[in-house]
């Protein structure tokens, strides 16, 4: 998948393919899609060993995001 130049990975839109929201993930395999929209990423380096100390990401699906657009 290719990068768009404003940094946003395209999203496919085959409507025949089913869509997982967040409240629905369970343990196990699926035939799905997991749409999200990256809020936030951060990472915390440490400089001195040069390894990662850790890994923040905020992602949201689509349902939350039509609650805040009411």
């Amino acid at each position: 998948m290719a990068m768009k130049r404003n940094g946003k990975s395209p999203a496919s839109s085959d409507s025949d393919e089913e869509v997982m929201f967040f409240k629905d993930v369970s343990l196990g395999p699926h035939e799905t899609q997991l749409r999200f929209r990256l809020i936030h990423f951060w990472e915390a380096p440490n400089p001195v060993k040069k390894t990662l100390i850790g890994l923040e990401m905020l992602l949201i699906d689509e349902q939350v995001r039509r609650f805040f657009q009411k």
